[in-house]
């Protein structure tokens, strides 16, 4: 490993998290795409739908089916964006559960509580604010790291990886840590 960690490095990082643009490009789409067009729509887009995956969500219920029994809507293309950015934590069912309350009747979108491009809206806006928490945790950060390197006795020029390796470790206990506490809402308020 070459590049040196440290706080400016990770704060660039976390900037350009935060900065890449996350949100479905849609506006000039019509709202009637086949299953074919919309796998096409996501790979010009850099991410990788298939049209069985697609038919597996409408399946589960996370997604409502196609209008007519064949076309998408722009309201499909950004649930499927933001079931694409949770399904790398959470499971189709946790996903399906945490969206079941906003959604009155999971075949269509008209009678959602949260009109769909507001609840990614809120999603980006969400993540945004969570980046830009840890970047505010970062100086005790890695003053705490840099304390428990010097108690385990961490050769200097090895510093650098381990420091890499204690970040992203906390940053893995965080994202388990969240998701417990996902579970435990998902139990608590949303599953009765």
């Amino acid at each position: 490993m070459d590049t040196n960690i440290d706080k400016d490095s990770l704060l660039k990082l976390a900037n350009n998290i935060i900065d890449k643009d996350d949100q479905v490009k849609i506006i000039t789409l019509s709202d009637e795409l086949t299953i074919s067009q919309v796998v096409k729509f996501f790979e010009r887009q850099g991410r990788s739908f298939t049209k069985t995956m697609i038919q597996n969500y409408i399946r589960v219920g996370v997604l409502p089916p196609p209008v007519d029994k064949r076309y998408y809507t722009k309201n499909h293309l950004v649930l499927l964006t933001l079931i694409d950015n949770l399904k790398s934590i959470y499971s189709l069912d946790e996903i399906r559960t945490v969206l079941e309350p906003i959604r009155n009747n999971p075949d269509i979108f008209e009678d959602d509580i949260i009109k769909t491009t507001d609840v990614y809206k809120n999603y980006l806006t969400m993540r945004k604010e969570a980046l830009d928490r840890w970047k505010e945790s970062l100086p005790y950060l890695f003053d705490s790291i840099k304390k428990l390197l010097d108690e385990d006795g961490i050769k200097e020029n090895e510093k650098n990886v381990a420091t890499a390796f204690m970040i992203a470790l906390t940053t893995m206990a965080e994202t388990i840590a969240m998701k417990d506490l996902v579970n435990g809402i998902l139990e608590e308020y949303i599953k009765k």
